[in-house]
């Protein structure tokens, strides 16, 4: 009897330190994705062809390339999941879309981050039935 009461008092304590333990080792992991990434290596910040995408606290980004912006949205991350609500026009997808310039729509992405480092991360990113890989890194 002594034996299942004590089971029973320490089974919740081990629970709540596992899941203590779990919650602080995911909140460190965490990936600090809020400035501006450019598309490519170190040297593609100061590429100005290079696609950059600029990520704000408030939960906003923007994607731009040469100058001009390509994409503008809302951006979610958890643990490793990143998720991107945009408003984009079809012609900076393909050349082939070009007839599309002018017109905007509204597209999901969803990206799968890793290789984190302080100044760079990888990603394989899902949009519009296309699977693409890049490397990210950041810029000052």
């Amino acid at each position: 009897m002594l034996k299942r009461t004590l089971a029973f008092l320490v089974l919740p304590v081990f629970a709540v330190a596992l899941a203590s333990a779990a919650f602080a080792q995911n909140a460190n992991d965490e990936i600090p994705l809020e400035g501006t990434w450019a598309v490519g290596d170190a040297q593609a910040c100061d590429d100005p062809s290079t696609e950059r995408l600029t990520f704000d606290a408030n939960g906003t980004f923007t994607a731009e390339q040469g100058g001009k912006a390509t994409a503008t949205g809302f951006w979610q991350l958890a643990d490793d999941k990143l998720d991107l609500h945009m408003v984009s026009s079809p012609a900076f997808f393909h050349d082939q879309l070009q007839p599309f310039t002018g017109q905007y729509t509204y597209y999901y992405a969803q990206a799968l981050l890793f290789d984190y480092e302080q100044q760079g991360l990888r990603m394989v990113a899902y949009m519009a039935g296309q699977l693409q890989g890049a490397n990210l890194a950041r810029c000052p």
